[in-house]
């Protein structure tokens, strides 16, 4: 199956010589090695990329991206695993799991003795992973892969800034720190396992397509073992990444169908206006919460107007509550 991509490949691209295959795998194979400037500038990254989610600044998480190590790693399991190379896959796994675990502790200590934290979109966005960011995650792999292999390091900061490592797991230890749930924590830990494997599967198939891979037939049928494995592992975290997105945009579209009635029910009250709406299940039926300012209190009767709007643009049994905040309008010609 992936014969005719290999050999479009070693057509239209420049084949490496034997000295730049020796170059690129020697070039893994050391940045699978946990040494002390690895762990430096991971801790370093985990410190800014702390900061930047704390503070709400995208720009600094960027910049902890560029700064963070740990994609080479992974690059290295893939290419340790087209190679058949155990020492090397060992030091991969090894440096990987000790960076991510000091990234995390430090996002822990960073984060405990910051002053008072409010949930921010730059660390929401790395509690909910969807199928996107696995996308992201494979599409940054074959560029950083092929980016690698063909010696492209130019391109290297951009990569890394396309595909998001050290940041879940600043957030995994920030909700750790923090105490913030187990849902956040692990949330962010699935977005960083699904993105190292859609990173490994995406270099197990570069290395191979561009000639690093095993020149033996037997040792090309165990790398294609080792692609078919991956893309199981790939295809079993898609399964909770995409019930997580169905989840989101059912909220999302729960969510808008509620203001969009209820603002068409508050149409005719004047300075009235929604400023929240929450939800839960129990049992099936769906219980909504919307906060309210209002000049006017709502009767019963009315809610019960809204309740049945609701159900029906919903086409589901819904209960409805409202929380109403009573404020005071006054005109200038009042």
């Amino acid at each position: 199956m992936l014969r005719p991509l290999q050999k479009f490949i070693n057509k239209h691209f420049t084949e490496l010589t034997k000295e730049e295959k020796e170059e690129v795998v020697e070039g893994l194979r050391k940045g699978a090695y946990p040494s002390n400037d690895f762990y430096l500038m991971t801790g370093l990254a985990a410190v800014i990329a702390t900061l930047g989610i704390i503070t709400g600044n995208t720009v600094v998480v960027i910049g902890a991206m560029v700064v963070a190590p740990l994609m080479l790693p992974v690059l290295s399991f893939s290419m340790a695993g087209v190679k058949g190379d155990l020492a090397m896959f060992n030091r991969s796994i090894k440096g990987e799991v000790k960076g991510a675990l000091l990234a995390i502790l430090i996002a822990i200590i960073v984060s405990y003795i910051m002053p008072a934290y409010e949930l921010n979109e730059e660390f929401l966005l790395r509690t909910e992973p969807t199928l996107l960011d696995l996308g992201i995650a494979f599409a940054s792999g074959l560029a950083g892969a092929y980016a690698i292999a063909k010696r492209l390091d130019y391109t290297l900061p951009g990569i890394a800034v396309s595909v998001a490592l050290i940041p879940p797991l600043c957030v995994v230890g920030i909700s750790i720190g923090l105490r913030l749930g187990l849902e956040f924590t692990l949330g962010a830990l699935l977005l960083f396992v699904s993105n190292i494997i859609a990173i490994n599967l995406a270099g197990y198939i570069v290395f191979w397509m561009v000639g690093l891979g095993p020149t033996w037939y037997w040792d090309e049928e165990e790398t294609r073992k080792k692609i078919y494995n991956s893309v199981a592992l790939m295809l079993l975290v898609a399964i909770p990444l995409g019930w997580i997105m169905w989840t989101s945009v059912e909220e999302k579209y729960l969510v808008n169908e509620t203001r969009d009635v209820l603002e068409g029910q508050l149409s005719g009250i004047k300075y009235a206006k929604i400023t929240g709406i929450s939800h839960f299940v129990e049992e099936g039926k769906w219980h909504i919460i919307a906060e309210i300012e209002s000049p006017a209190m709502l009767d019963s009767e009315r809610v019960a107007e809204m309740q049945y709007a609701l159900s029906e643009r919903l086409e589901k049994e819904v209960d409805l509550e409202l929380k109403i905040t009573l404020i005071q309008a006054v005109d200038a010609g009042d």
